[in-house]
């Protein structure tokens, strides 16, 4: 598993972030950067429906490299991974209740 991340990791640092992952592959990997030192500074979130992916892509459940709503230091918890990760969980859960299926695109970097 370790060569698959070390791959994601390659992936995540770039401008193209990583391929889309299953929750459950980013759930692994999110515990794998954090061990590394890294945070997830950008996430994108497609649902998964019966046609394939849905469109527009579901920013409810992303992380945007920007201060929103009524969270504006979301943005900055990629500068600690453990709380990075943390904060990676809680928005999975949160789009877990939805009932819905969703693939994931990761940016990640060491503060």
């Amino acid at each position: 598993m370790n060569e698959r991340f070390e791959t994601l990791i390659a992936q995540a640092e770039t401008g193209g972030g990583t391929d889309w992952i299953s929750e459950a592959e980013l759930l692994s990997f999110n515990v794998y950067l954090a061990s590394c030192g890294y945070g997830v500074s950008r996430m994108e979130v497609a649902r998964v429906g019966a046609e394939g992916w849905q469109s527009p892509l579901d920013v409810t459940y992303g992380i945007l490299p920007a201060p929103i709503g009524d969270d504006p230091e979301h943005w900055l918890n990629h500068f600690d991974p453990q709380r990075s990760a943390t904060y990676v969980r809680e928005t999975v859960q949160f789009a877990k209740k939805d009932g819905a299926l969703f693939d994931y695109k990761v940016w990640a970097e060491q503060p």
